[in-house]
């Protein structure tokens, strides 16, 4: 059974690969989703193929196809999210591409850094239209007159995303976790007790409530 199933694995990634590679479903400009759709048509060819060849072997077991396939899905869709859509989406490889683009004798500081971002990544590959292009395809947003507005579906996966920064403890900034906390709370350097006394009574940075709270602690409000 481990033989059929690692055989299943090796196969499963190979013809996942040329799927990704052949010109299927390329109208879909999203990798994830598109992904997503070529795994399950990979998942369906593998158990036909197993199906066809089991019982030549004398190892029909409907039990073994079952769990020949899911291994075999679950490493393409797990290779899947953390290469081919962590490479298209990811800031940091993006970041690093330039670096290393620059010339040696004049490298990248931080503040040439910051603009070759802004001027290649956010205006020149055109990523906010991209990503309201995605989004809208996605059913998490519509644009209304100009104007760019969650859907129901939309307010539901935030606060599903809010609810698992949380239950994971990722930056509550990337899900507008941070609404209503203080600078101070947002990078981590009050107290837990503060930060959650601060949040409950949403203390914003600048009124009489913050300002309260940082001479308590012995800090001056900021100007």
């Amino acid at each position: 059974m481990l033989a059929v199933i690692g055989m299943s694995i090796v196969a499963g990634f190979a013809l996942y690969v040329g799927l990704l590679h052949s010109p299927l479903l390329r109208s879909n400009p999203i990798l994830f989703y598109r992904g997503l759709l070529l795994g399950g048509a990979d998942a369906v060819v593998l158990a036909l193929l197993l199906a066809l060849s089991l019982p030549r072997l004398k190892l029909w077991d409907p039990a073994i196809l079952i769990a020949a396939v899911m291994a075999s899905l679950s490493v393409n869709l797990t290779f899947l999210i953390v290469i081919p859509v962590t490479i298209d989406r990811s800031v940091s490889v993006f970041l690093l591409s330039r670096i290393e683009a620059a010339p040696p004798q004049a490298p990248l500081d931080a503040q040439g850094l910051r603009a070759t971002f802004v001027r290649d990544y956010v205006i020149g590959m055109a990523q906010i239209d991209r990503r309201i292009d995605e989004q809208t395809r996605s059913g998490n947003l519509v644009v209304d007159h100009g104007r760019l507005r969650l859907t129901p579906q939309g307010e539901r996966f935030m606060r599903l995303s809010r609810t698992l920064a949380r239950l994971f403890g990722t930056d509550p900034r990337f899900v507008g976790g941070d609404r209503g906390m203080t600078v101070q709370q947002v990078k981590g350097s009050e107290p837990p007790s503060a930060a959650r006394k601060a949040q409950r009574h949403q203390i914003k940075e600048g009124s009489p409530g913050a300002a309260r709270l940082e001479r308590v602690k012995g800090i001056e409000p900021s100007s």
